[in-house]
Parts: structure tokens; sequence; C-alpha cells
């Protein structure tokens, strides 16, 4: 999986994933609102697949006195949400995580896991998910959002079309429904449930939907 988020696909990726995912801005914002509801004005936060840091500058710049630790398994993106997070004078709050988490807990009020759990297979699913419950504290929100299994039969073809419309190129957005079904590891909404019951959440609910891409909360048991 890391080769797509490394060189090319690291630096091309912002203006690539907006084109890619429906209400992608929505999405950062509706899961920053949700997390600032929930905790107070001073949290430590862990960012699973932090990426180009998009959620880090949002969250950091509305709660100047949060701690976040962002974690990422490709090199090349966390050199991005560095450079970013330090243009907005905000690095000496994060902690830089590459790789897998930790075995130890750090300790953390809430978590944001965006757009990454839908690269992994099942297994690999719940064990992640394992790892987010273990770096929580009893009843601090995780908040998730992925692709999830087809609803019907054009959903994936209305997501290509929409992602056309969004302005990618036809042949891109051709080639984007493809790698939906071969790329991807989609849950359907039981499944989702039944996951994050197995990692040691509640069952969670959903707080965003655009197309095929949902938002789900839950809190740590």
């Amino acid at each position: 999986m890391v080769e797509r988020f490394k060189g090319d696909g690291a630096q091309d990726y912002d203006q690539r994933i907006s084109r890619l995912v429906p209400g992608y801005a929505l999405l950062h914002q509706l899961s920053a609102a949700q997390l600032m509801t929930r905790l107070g004005p001073r949290a430590r936060v862990l960012l699973v697949g932090v990426g180009t840091g998009s959620e880090l500058l949002l969250l950091g710049q509305s709660c100047p006195e949060w701690q976040f630790i962002a974690q990422d398994i490709s090199a090349d993106m966390l050199i991005q949400a560095r450079q970013r997070a330090e243009l907005a004078d905000m690095a000496e709050r994060v902690t830089w995580w590459e790789g897998p988490l930790p075995a130890q807990s750090l300790g953390c009020d809430g978590a944001l896991c965006l757009l990454v759990l839908h690269f992994l297979p099942l297994e690999q699913k719940t064990a992640l998910l394992r790892d987010i419950a273990r770096q929580l504290r009893a009843g601090s929100p995780l908040l998730m959002a992925d692709l999830m299994a087809a609803q019907d039969d054009i959903e994936r073809a209305v997501m290509g079309l929409q992602a056309h419309l969004a302005g990618l190129p036809l042949s891109a957005s051709e080639q984007m429904v493809q790698r939906l079904d071969r790329d991807f590891f989609p849950l359907n909404e039981d499944q989702t449930r039944q996951l994050l019951g197995a990692a040691g959440f509640g069952t969670g609910g959903r707080y965003f939907q655009a197309l095929g891409f949902h938002g789900w909360l839950a809190e740590r048991d």
C-alpha cells in the first residue's frame, strides 16, 4: 500500500484526493467539529494515516492548546505534513510517528483515521483498530471514514462520473472505478459494526456520507 503514497504519489495527493472523494473538505470539517465538541480545550489527539496533514492543520489552528501524534507509514507524506505544520507555526505541538503504532499506550483523548482502513484486508483492519484502541483512554472517540461496499449496481459508476465532474480526466475517472473494485477492501454496515466491536469500541454510528464514502464515530470501551 505504501508505494502509492511515495514520490509523485505523495506530491500530488492533495490535488488528487479532493477530486476522488466527494465532500473531502466537508468530511474534515465535520470530523473536526465532532472532536472539538467532545474534547476540552486541552487534548492529546492521535491522527492515524495523517498523510499531508489536512486534518492536522485544521485541528491545530482551531485548537491551539491541543497536542498531536501524527502517524503515517509513508515518510514522504510525513515530510509534507511536517513542512505544512512548520509553516503554520505548530510543529512543536506534534509528535511525528513513522510506521506502526507502538505497543505501549500513548494515552490519547481521541483519534482520527480517515481514508485508511479501506486499503487493508480484514485481518489488517482488525489489527490496526486494536492498535488504535490501545492508544486511547476509555470513552475516547474514534472517527474513521472509508469507502464502503456499494449499495447498488450503479453507485461506483456514479462515483466515477462525480470525479470527472470535479475535474478528473474522463480516462482517469474510468480507471478510478476499476481500482475501487481491484485495490480496496470495503465493508458493509454490519461488518463495520462487528469490526469496531471486536477491536474494543462501541458499535458506533455514521456521521458523514457522500456516495460510497462513509464516516463513523465510535467510543473506546
